[in-house]
């Protein structure tokens, strides 16, 4: 079985893969980190991301896990087309708190992944 995670490096991001890595390890499931840069891949490159952080806390090492990498300019079909790709059976988003108009507008790509993707979506608040 395989858990799959939308990881960006800030604190939401953080807080969906802390909660994606800690599942992985207490069902011994294969974690698949998907990170997406936002940005046109023919004129820019993606960043490096750095995982240090979570390999210590979480023990990455000893978990069955994967980082797929890509960039692109429609972050939310990216996202469920790799965790798709990975047969992954649920899906891990960090998401914000909103304000009562916030949740109206809720933000494009995580509206567009908890519409569209094919597995069930576990929304994460840091």
């Amino acid at each position: 079985m395989t858990i799959a995670v939308a990881y960006r490096p800030d604190d939401f991001g953080k807080g969906a893969l802390r909660w994606a890595a800690a599942e992985a390890q207490a069902t011994g499931q294969h974690l698949v980190i998907i990170t997406v840069d936002e940005i046109d891949p023919e004129f820019e490159e993606p960043h490096e991301i750095d995982l240090s952080e979570f390999t210590e806390r979480f023990d990455l090492e000893d978990l069955d896990y994967e980082i797929r990498r890509a960039a692109s300019l429609d972050v939310a079909d990216v996202v469920i087309e790799q965790a798709t790709e990975a047969g992954a059976e649920r899906l891990v988003i960090g998401i914000r708190k909103r304000t009562p108009v916030g949740k109206m507008l809720m933000g494009r790509v995580t509206q567009m992944i908890l519409l569209d993707a094919p597995m069930p979506v576990i929304a994460v608040k840091p």
